[in-house]
């Protein structure tokens, strides 16, 4: 079987190094499925990936791409399960943007039936970051605060519905915010601050010293001035660093507001856990999907085949939502 694949053989400026190539697909043997990819997702990470900064690089040379869902089309000898026609999560590896993989069947994750294609495919990655941050770090109720930056972001929008849906108000800073307000406030957002205008003594004096947990995607100054509107016994858990900009460190706050700096990496999380507990994880996400808490704005969908036009459109800035490509 033939197949298309966005793969690159070098490491650089992502619209640049991958390329649609036709490869072939081995027939599946016993345990395995071939699936057929619906709609995958293009996220930062793949950026960083395709780059080689990201944490964990693939050999050369390699398909790209770790999120979305495809349909399993068919199955090897003495294989059952998931059934011909299944929904199911791409998996990461060895890469998503393909369409037709050999996937051990065992190890596929299925999608419940009747829930929208689009946000099943940003189902793995975003929203159990969110979600594991809410949960691990800290014990957030009604009524208190937790704040963000990159507050724009996929993952922005999953924080501010996952905080709203629980009671918890949520701080935002994003740069531009004039931009991305009246869209974060119709999703649940409370304050919505521009990075430039930024006052950390105005922003604790308005949740009244009661932000108790805080995710940082951008690092730098950004980060600082969050650390400083922080409640005491607060936690400020970082997943990203887009500025790379040293982070001066805050012993004043560490010693005197009894603050904690965490870290998370969804992708070692799932790597380190049980099945079971990355599962539950899942279940979760699909429930908040089905009952409308969670819902996310695609900017736009290309085919498999113009994966250079739609690697161009996700580094855009000026894109609202998600790049997604389908076969």
């Amino acid at each position: 079987m033939k197949s298309i694949a966005a793969i690159h053989r070098s490491y650089g400026k992502a619209d640049e190094v991958v390329h649609a190539e036709t490869i072939d697909i081995p027939n599946p043997q016993k345990g395995q499925a071939i699936v057929k990819l619906l709609r995958a997702v293009i996220n930062p990470s793949d950026l960083g990936m395709i780059g080689g900064s990201y944490g964990r690089l693939r050999p050369l040379p390699a398909v790209a791409g770790r999120e979305g869902v495809g349909e399993v089309v068919e199955l090897g000898p003495d294989t059952e399960y998931p059934k011909v026609g299944s929904i199911v999560r791409l998996p990461p590896e060895p890469g998503a943007w393909t369409q037709y993989q050999v996937c051990q069947a065992g190890e596929l994750v299925e999608v419940p039936k009747g829930l929208p294609l689009d946000m099943c495919a940003m189902a793995f990655i975003n929203p159990p970051t969110a979600l594991c941050i809410l949960d691990n770090f800290g014990e957030l109720g009604e009524g208190d605060w937790f704040i963000q930056n990159g507050a724009g972001s996929a993952l922005g929008y999953f924080a501010v519905q996952m905080c709203k849906a629980r009671g918890i108000k949520t701080v935002n800073m994003l740069r531009n915010a004039e931009k991305k307000r009246s869209e974060l406030e119709s999703i649940g957002a409370d304050l919505v601050v521009d990075e430039a205008e930024f006052n950390p003594k105005a922003v604790k004096e308005k949740t009244g010293g009661k932000l108790k947990l805080g995710l940082n995607q951008i690092g730098g100054e950004s980060v600082s001035n969050m650390i400083k509107a922080m409640g005491d016994s607060a936690t400020v858990v970082t997943i990203g660093g887009m500025v790379g900009d040293p982070i001066r460190f805050p012993t004043r706050f560490l010693i005197f507001n009894d603050l904690a700096l965490r870290g998370f990496w969804w992708d070692k999380w799932q790597r380190t856990h049980s099945k079971d507990r990355v599962k539950a994880v899942y279940g979760k996400i699909f429930e908040m999907i089905g009952n409308g808490t969670l819902k996310a704005p695609v900017d736009s969908v290309f085919k498999l085949e113009d994966i250079q036009k739609a690697l161009s459109r996700a580094m855009e800035n000026s894109r609202s939502g998600k790049v997604m490509i389908e076969f």
